[in-house]
């Protein structure tokens, strides 16, 4: 277990600042925490949706990413996975290019990675699934201090055994870890779990 991950929480009235001064990134993370009722954000898919479509016109990849994620699961705007598939496979490259840019700054780069990890994981654009390279790209997210990331490893690829091995210890830990940053759906989620951890996990 790595006990010096620092879990990234962002200032929402500064990023809001930011994005309305057209800071690409803080367009994503703005739409983000409306999407997911991250930093202290209530959800908005509405909201979400215009501060992605504002850092997509800005030449944002992870604002595309997120607009196409929109449209693929109907968040905010009405389902429309070919629409989706288009804006997935348009922004591929963008993202690939800005993973690459950003390898100075990893605590950065865990943003753009993580999109890549949707990609792979949900078989977005033209992207085969693998939930393997999922697992990998998302457990180095985390490694960062990326919160979302945290989130999956604990609710999702440890507790299900998705691309990696059952563990329930580690799923623990990390589902604690995002909720003790405050994550409301990590909150509630370890609620959900907290039986079959008290009556599953050797202590």
């Amino acid at each position: 277990m790595n006990n010096t991950i620092k879990p990234i929480i962002f200032d929402l009235d500064d990023v809001r600042n930011k994005a309305e001064n057209g800071d690409k990134f803080a367009c994503y993370i703005l739409g983000r925490s409306y999407d997911s009722e991250e930093n202290g954000a209530e959800q908005s898919f509405e909201k979400a949706m215009y501060w992605y479509e504002k850092g997509k016109e800005l030449g944002d990849a992870r604002c595309a990413y997120g607009v196409g994620a929109c449209y693929y699961f109907g968040d905010g705007v009405e389902q429309d996975k070919g629409k989706a598939k288009q804006i997935h496979i348009e922004a591929y490259e963008t993202l690939l290019e800005l993973i690459n840019k950003e390898k100075e700054n990893l605590r950065r780069q865990a943003f753009s990675k993580f999109c890549l990890g949707a990609y792979y994981y949900f078989g977005f654009g033209n992207i085969e699934k693998d939930v393997n390279k999922a697992f990998e790209l998302i457990h180095d997210c985390a490694m960062q201090g990326h919160l979302p990331a945290i989130y999956d490893l604990g609710a999702n690829f440890y507790y299900n055994g998705i691309g990696t091995e059952k563990n329930l210890k580690l799923s623990e830990y990390y589902l604690k870890m995002a909720a003790n940053a405050g994550l409301p759906r990590a909150k509630a989620k370890f609620e959900q779990y907290k039986n079959t951890y008290e009556s599953e996990i050797e202590k």
